[in-house]
């Protein structure tokens, strides 16, 4: 049963306003994975055009050489563990917004479902470490 639009919109519109995605179903959550692994994936292919000489400069036995791309890459994946848990918040919300709101369309909901699991799991994760947010 769809929602019915005013007198005088357009059949576009009014089919606008009817569910996508009546069922729920998996697209929701796929966008949402999107959401996280394309601009991750256009981070990591950046970082792949970082130097990869090591600075002549560089004294070995003090701190350990490593070139800026290896630097690069090695903080990328230690931040893995925060990148899963925000991304299983965001699951975790968008699932939660299917059920609430089921006329949302799927990429409005992926959108909303990134931001609020990023910033929930942002929120979570100071409080269990005290680190401040800033």
């Amino acid at each position: 049963m769809g929602t019915v639009a005013p007198a005088g919109w357009p059949r576009a519109i009014e089919e606008d306003l009817r569910d996508g995605d009546p069922d729920g179903g998996i697209r929701p959550l796929l966008y949402t994975v999107a959401c996280y692994v394309l601009p991750a994936l256009a981070v990591f292919v950046w970082l792949l055009t970082f130097s990869g000489h090591v600075p002549a400069d560089c004294v070995t036995g003090f701190t350990g050489c490593d070139s800026p791309r290896a630097q690069a890459i090695d903080s990328f994946v230690s931040g893995a563990p925060r990148f899963g848990l925000a991304l299983a918040t965001s699951l975790l919300v968008a699932v939660v917004l299917r059920g609430i709101g089921t006329t949302w369309r799927t990429t409005a909901l992926a959108l909303a479902s990134s931001v609020v699991g990023g910033g929930l799991s942002t929120v979570l994760i100071s409080v269990v470490t005290g680190e401040p947010i800033g």
